[in-house]
């Protein structure tokens, strides 16, 4: 008798943490689809749903770039600031975001509009994101994307004269 109720509470534990995590997962994919809404063009949008402790990072950046992991609130905000000057109308789209069972992790794949430029070059770019969301903020970005296409685009520019901002 004694088993029956310690495994019938013990069910009821597994449940409510398994609603809790997906409240949780639920709740941190609004900040992901906010996060993918915001607009380069109004820094501020993305900046207000970066963790203070968040890391952004582009392990697979082309050569050459000055630097590929940014830190805490004063480098993601130098990063985001410097790449609206760069990128034009770089919105994501055809957005798909996978949950992972961490309620924090999710993966997120996206491409550019047609429109979307850096340094004024065309920018057809594809990702994949790695998202992780604690305490209703972003905390990790971690993009993948083909360098080659970026490498391309700032060559092009460079020819004619534009440069990256430093």
């Amino acid at each position: 008798m004694n088993f029956e109720k310690t495994s019938t509470s013990k069910r009821r534990s597994i449940v409510d943490e398994h609603a809790s995590a997906d409240e949780l997962r639920a709740a941190n994919r609004e900040v992901v689809e906010a996060f993918f809404a915001s607009k380069l063009a109004n820094p501020e949008e993305r900046l207000a749903l970066w963790h203070p402790d968040g890391v952004k990072e582009l392990p697979f950046a082309p050569a050459g770039l000055p630097k590929t992991r940014w830190e805490g609130r004063v480098e993601i905000v130098a990063n985001t600031v410097n790449n609206s000057g760069m990128f034009a109308d770089c919105v994501h789209r055809d957005l798909e975001i996978t949950a992972a069972e961490d309620p924090e992790l999710f993966f997120v794949t996206s491409r550019m509009v047609p429109e979307a430029t850096f340094l004024g070059e065309p920018y057809p770019q594809s990702f994949i994101h790695v998202i992780r969301v604690r305490d209703g903020k972003v905390i990790l970005q971690r993009e993948y994307f083909d360098s080659a296409i970026l490498a391309d685009a700032e060559r092009t520019a460079r020819a004619k004269g534009r440069s990256p901002l430093q």
